[in-house]
């Protein structure tokens, strides 16, 4: 990989990641200064939203690709498994080694494309 791109996309993820979380004090910050009380905002409600689909991003191209390539059967039906798993309320480390096995289990097997 070549330094000039990996060096904008490592900034740019640390200013997304750094106002997204200043964005999340700022806003529950006005919450408490207005009374809102137990009920949710608008804005706190699009800002869950919005953490779901960055993980669910990562998640994604994080099983499907392995560097430049698709990823081999193991890879991605680990990390399908361990998603899924995650969708039920598992915890977490059961999540990973849900992953882990199927992911071991199906390249023992020879299964693969």
């Amino acid at each position: 990989m070549e330094t000039t791109p990996f060096l904008l996309a490592l900034a740019g993820l640390a200013g997304v990641t750094y106002l997204m979380r200043l964005l999340g004090v700022r806003l529950g910050a006005r919450a408490r200064a207005g009374g809102e009380g137990t009920e949710a905002s608008a804005a706190r409600i699009w800002m869950d939203r919005a953490v779901v689909v960055l993980i669910l991003a990562v998640a994604v191209t994080g099983g499907l690709f392995d560097g430049k390539e698709i990823a081999d059967a193991g890879h991605v039906l680990g990390v399908g498994a361990g998603m899924a798993a995650g969708l039920l309320r598992v915890p977490m480390l059961l999540c990973v080694l849900l992953g882990m096995a199927v992911c071991a289990l199906i390249r023992l097997s020879g299964f693969g494309w």
